[in-house]
């Protein structure tokens, strides 16, 4: 059983974990990402399009950095943990995404909002990454812009 001392500090490595996926994306740094999941680790959308792997993962981001400038702010909350084991913790964290492309300043739009279930794991390092990350668009912009991440497509940049 994991008291309350040990499940305070997990949440606070996993609030921690989503704080730095979501500032290296907002701070052109999306190449790092990958790494915050596990060596197999998957992040894919609730429809079923799934990109597994590091490597995956890192095509994928390169996909959308090929794509130019862009502007985003990520901004998890109400993060929701149910403790499996000292090493195994699923969560859910909404996020409230403001994105365009381009340079700003922009009109402050939220882009959408999101529900993410995922599944974090405790390395044999200690550190906390993302075994499993499922995203499902709760509320999308009106205009009906595309999505900028393509999660489980062919990742060749034309």
């Amino acid at each position: 059983m994991i008291d309350r001392l040990e499940k305070a500090l997990i949440r606070s490595e996993i609030e921690a974990l989503n704080a730095e996926f979501a500032y290296l994306i907002d701070h052109d740094l999306s190449d790092h990402v990958a790494d915050l999941f596990t060596e197999n680790g998957s992040y894919g959308r609730a429809t079923g399009e799934r990109s597994t792997g590091r490597q995956a993962l890192r095509e994928v981001y390169a996909v959308r950095a090929a794509r130019g400038a862009r502007t985003a702010r990520h901004i998890f909350t109400n993060l929701r943990l149910d403790y499996e084991s000292d090493v195994i913790v699923h969560g859910t964290v909404l996020l409230v995404l403001f994105a365009e492309d381009g340079a700003p300043p922009h009109l402050a739009e939220v882009n959408l909002v999101s529900e993410y279930e995922d599944i974090y794991e405790r390395g044999t390092d200690g550190v906390w990454r993302f075994a499993s990350r499922t995203v499902a668009n709760l509320f999308k912009h009106r205009d009906g812009k595309p999505l900028v991440l393509p999660l489980g497509k062919d990742q060749a940049v034309s």
